[in-house]
């Protein structure tokens, strides 16, 4: 048999070796005695001492082996393979001790009271790869409210928000002398450039030219059916290509469109200046506080709240701003993330700097963290029973063994050499007894 003398391999076969050595050790000065090869007390007393190192280095190798096999020995075999016949007592046994002596809520406690934990959190934060993930979380957290921020219940919801808060709001006084402001200054000018431009624009549609159209000649049908003098008046103006509605309808809208485009041109045209007119007086009545200004506002803004067009608006405005904010997440080095993480830096350093604050955080997360002990504090038993659940019993054993194995190795060579040495003086009393 090779030995390896390797300082693992070695602990790990004390036992086995002692055990050879005591047995070895006896056979061969019996023999040698019995053979006449040694004589004398002294090898006899040596003989005891290895006689009785033996049967303690056996008596140790079947405790031992007791508490992980069944030693087949009629009577006996009741009482070894120890640790899988108690499995359940040992595993039980186990988690009182965790939970009551090694992590009780008590010594936990204990524990947590002699940490800063805020202080250490601060200094954590102030490492840059810690500060790097606390923004990559932050962008995480952050992109998921994100991601719904689209839901149509959203706009809906802030489309009720903005009614609720409305409805309070007073629009008619500040509007009317906002307006004021605005029609004596001139400011209203460029509003009504844009009103005349689009008017225009309307005239050149081919919808528009359909209506008039049509309008006149609604008109013309409508004249005729007066008296029989007016119906041959337009009988023969048709007859004689003296009325014309294609031309009519024509002429009327290069008449408007002439008069928009000189409309448009001249801000002191007496149309405009009319039109000036209607503003100032509408302002006026609404900053006056008249009843039919204020009241077609109040109904302007109600519709404009309820209206399912708003509600498309905010969607979309929501669904521009999803966009938006995901780009502003991509990573730590957009503009928006520098700018968290200047303020997080800010922070971090107003909170090194303020120890009330500190004072105050930690005091928050020790007693928090011992609610949450006290609350499942049993889950530590559970993680620990579920644990051991999960082994086989020869996995369980193993286990047991790698931990304890080496220690056990050392009682097997305990019990060889003290056994040895009990022998020996034995031995010794006896030699000196009989001389």
């Amino acid at each position: 048999m090779k030995i390896d003398f390797t300082p693992n391999k070695l602990k790990s076969k004390i036992g086995h070796y002692s055990l050879l050595t005591a047995v070895c050790g006896f056979f061969l000065l019996e023999v040698s005695l019995f053979q006449g090869w040694l004589q004398g007390d002294f090898w006899r007393i040596l003989l005891t001492g290895f006689e009785a190192a033996t049967i303690g280095a056996l008596a140790d190798w079947f405790a031992v082996s007791a508490l992980f096999y069944e030693i087949p020995i009629p009577i006996i075999r009741r009482h070894t393979n120890i640790i899988v016949k108690n499995r359940e007592k040992l595993t039980e046994g186990i988690v009182d001790m965790v939970t009551t002596k090694w992590l009780s809520p008590e010594i936990i406690q204990e524990k947590l009271a002699d940490v800063n934990l805020a202080d250490n959190m601060i200094r954590l934060m102030e490492e840059p790869a810690n500060l790097n993930r606390t923004l990559d979380i932050l962008r995480l957290v952050a992109g998921r409210f994100a991601d719904n921020l689209d839901h149509p219940k959203l706009a809906i919801w802030m489309q009720k928000l903005l009614k609720d808060q409305m409805n309070d709001v007073e629009l008619g006084k500040p509007l009317g002398n906002w307006l004021v402001e605005a029609v004596t200054a001139g400011k209203h000018q460029p509003v009504v450039d844009i009103m005349i431009h689009e008017i225009s624009k309307t005239i050149q549609q081919p919808t528009t030219r359909s209506v008039v159209f049509d309008k006149l000649k609604a008109t013309l049908e409508a004249y005729e059916k007066q008296d029989w003098i007016k119906k041959s008046t337009i009988w023969i103006g048709k007859r004689t290509g003296g009325i014309d509605l294609e031309l009519l309808t024509d002429r009327i809208l290069d008449i408007v469109q002439l008069l928009g485009e000189e409309i448009e041109g001249d801000r002191q045209h007496p149309i405009r200046l009319k039109l000036d007119g209607y503003f100032m007086e509408f302002a006026e009545s609404l900053a006056s506080g008249e009843d039919d200004s204020t009241n077609y506002i109040e109904d302007l803004k109600t519709n404009l709240l309820l209206n399912a067009g708003t509600r498309r608006i905010i969607q979309q405005v929501l669904k521009s701003l999803k966009v938006s904010v995901h780009e502003s997440l991509e990573n730590n080095e957009t503009v928006f993330m520098r700018l968290v993480k200047g303020n997080v830096i800010d922070l971090i350093t107003y909170l090194k700097n303020d120890k009330e604050t500190q004072e105050s955080i930690d005091s928050w997360i020790k007693n928090t963290l011992t609610q949450l002990v006290d609350k499942y504090h049993p889950e530590i038993g559970n993680m620990v029973r579920t644990s051991l659940g999960k082994l086989d019993d020869k996995g369980m054993m193993e286990q047991i063994k790698d931990k304890v194995g080496d220690d056990l190795q050392y009682i097997r060579l305990n019990g060889a050499v003290v056994g040895g040495l009990v022998g020996l003086v034995i031995a010794l009393i006896r030699w000196m007894w009989l001389e």
